[in-house]
Order: structure tokens, then sequence, then C-alpha cells
């Protein structure tokens, strides 16, 4: 479609996948399940997804004598931007992630913004901050320049710190920002710097996935036994967060598949699946522990590498579910099943193949 993929390692990936999912022993783990009286699926998946997302993005970065914040028109719904953009910011100004506070959803602050759609959060957000952090260093050396009457190109920053080897001064960001209050009332509420940026290029998370179903003949239920998925999200800010949205992707992507049905009345047109007693939703109780790995191939598009995670999860659930159940079934033909895939539906297949 004349897209070019920014970046990836699909086959090896996919390797990958088939070793952590234990590929190989999945004949043994069929004669298993037959030997129990059920019927044994596997599916198999490679994806990639196009991450772009609204284009704009804008950072205010403010660093005070208390601590530095960060305003930016993100908003996180449980996603935790405001730990990962701490990090980002903590880790280029050279200062304690304790000390860096993320402003986020106050519309009184927040004068602009792409808003978190399309895994683009992470990509533009780290964009956007570094490049005000570099705007803010160069503000930095100008400011420690004029106080102590030298020349902004020898003053140094490494680490956190100012140098002035001319005048064997040194000072970090919380003193500078002391020093600029008392240099000039225009940095009396802390030295800021607004940074907007644009990015059309698209990015393309990849990765592969495998799972495992068992299938009782008699009912139709299914049990998913076993699932493990590898994701290219570029570099990874924080692995722990990036792993628990990849374990609520395929959630909500195996949900799809497997139980969650709008089911409408003919008659009224009332939704008769309106609660959560009716609905049908994937549980703890219900999926399996996944195996999930995070491949790490930059991305060339953007400052840090980032590519998108979270929405990776999702994107093959649906497509390795359906493959394993049509694999499981195949002794009785070719099934044809709309998601969601019900035991009802499962059990018409069996009967269907069986006559």
């Amino acid at each position: 479609m004349g897209s070019q993929y920014d970046s990836g390692e699909y086959e090896k990936n996919m390797d990958r996948l088939l070793q952590i999912g234990d590929f190989a022993g999945a004949k043994i783990r069929q004669q298993q399940a037959r030997a129990r009286g059920k019927l044994y699926g596997i599916g198999f998946a490679n994806y990639v997804e196009s991450s772009i997302g609204t284009p704009k993005e804008r950072a205010d970065l403010i660093v005070r004598p208390a601590g530095v914040e960060v305003v930016i028109g993100t908003q996180p719904a449980g996603q935790g931007h405001e730990t990962s953009f701490a990090q980002v910011t903590a880790d280029l100004l050279g200062v304690a992630f304790e000390t860096v506070k993320i402003t986020l959803g106050d519309t009184d602050v927040v004068s602009a913004g792409g808003g978190t759609h399309s895994g683009r959060s992470m990509r533009h957000a780290s964009a956007v901050i570094s490049l005000a952090v570099t705007d803010m260093i160069e503000k930095g050396k100008a400011i420690l320049a004029d106080s102590l009457g030298v020349k902004p190109a020898d003053v140094q920053f490494e680490g956190g710190l100012f140098r002035s080897p001319a005048t064997n001064r040194t000072v970090d960001w919380f003193e500078l920002s002391r020093l600029a209050a008392t240099h000039s009332p225009d940095y009396a509420d802390g030295m800021k710097v607004r940074r907007d940026n644009e990015m059309h290029t698209p990015v393309f998370p990849n990765g592969a996935c495998c799972c495992e179903i068992e299938i009782d003949p008699e009912t139709g239920g299914v049990d998913l036994v076993r699932y493990a998925t590898v994701d290219d999200v570029g570099r990874c800010i924080n692995p722990m967060i990036v792993h628990g949205q990849t374990h609520g992707g395929i959630a909500q992507g195996v949900g799809q598949a497997l139980w969650e049905g709008c089911v409408i009345d003919p008659e009224s047109g009332q939704p008769l699946a309106a609660a959560f007693t009716e609905y049908g939703m994937p549980r703890f109780d219900n999926m399996p522990s996944f195996v999930t790995e995070i491949a790490e191939v930059l991305s060339p598009t953007n400052p840090m590498g980032v590519k998108a995670g979270g929405e990776g999860g999702t994107t093959p659930a649906p497509a390795v579910i359906m493959s394993a159940v049509e694999d499981a079934l195949l002794e009785y033909g070719p099934p044809v099943i709309s998601m969601p895939v019900t035991p009802l539906k499962i059990w018409n297949a069996i009967h269907k193949g069986r006559a």
C-alpha cells in the first residue's frame, strides 16, 4: 500500500516466539489433551500495525529551585504516562526521578496537545520533551554565562551539571534556577521553555504470537491453556508498564474472539447484554499466565527510537485464537464460525461435522 516500514526484525521475532512458546513441544501436548478427551488446537500469527496519530504535540518545561515540571497535552487512561514521561525528563536533564512532576489534563494549564490515541503518546511526548530539554540546556548555559560574565560557548553541560572552566564554577539545575531568580525577575517563577513539535512519519510496531486451546467436544467449551507473544515496541522506556499494557491488550483481543458479543432484541432493539452480568468478559480465572517478551528495534523516525506499546497485545489476538479454534476442529471439516466463538457455535460446528 505504499508504506515503508521504519524498522523491524520480523524473522527474529518469529524465531524467538517459537522458542518461548515451546512450539516444538506442541505435538506432545496435543497427544496429552486427546488422552483426556479434549480437542487440541494451536494458533500462530505474525502482525504489524501502523501507529501515527495526531502529528502535533507541545511541552512546557519549567525548572524551579524545588524541582522540574513538564506540562504536556496527552491524557493517560491508565497507561502510566506520568511515570514514563518523568523517566525521560529526568534522564535527559540528569536529575533525580523524584524531582520531576508531570502535569496532564488540566486545561487551565495545558495549552495544546495531540491527546492519547493510536499509540502516539510515548513517541510524541519523548520527542517534544527531548527538544524542550535541548532548548533548556541552551538557556541554562546563557543564564550561567551572563551571571559569570563569560560567553555561553564557554559553559559546558554534562550529567546534570553546568560548568564554567574559566571560573571553576559548577552548578546543578536547581542552583541555577535560584541563581536565575536572583539575577532577573523574569525567572522568579522558574526557568521556562515551550516547545512545539510535529511528526508525520508513521511507525510500525510488530511481533509474533501463538496460543494453545483445549475444547471439550461434549460442551463446546474452550480453555485457553497457553499464550506467548513477542512485541517490538522500539525503545522501551518502562518494561513493567509495557508488559502490563501487553497483558491488558491480550485480554481485550481474546475477549473479542471468545466472549464479547453485543446481542440485540430484534423486536425492541434493546441490548440484551447491557450489564456485566450478561456480557461475556475476560477475567483472571479464564486467562492463562502469559509469556511475553519485548523486542527493542529502535525506530529512526524520532529521537528516542520509540514505536508504540499496548495495542500490540490486541492486534494479533483475534487471529491467533480463531487460528487455534480452526486447528482444533479440522477433523470435523473446516469450520465457518464468526467471533465471538462461543461454546454453542463450536458445539454446532462439531455436530455438523459429525453429521
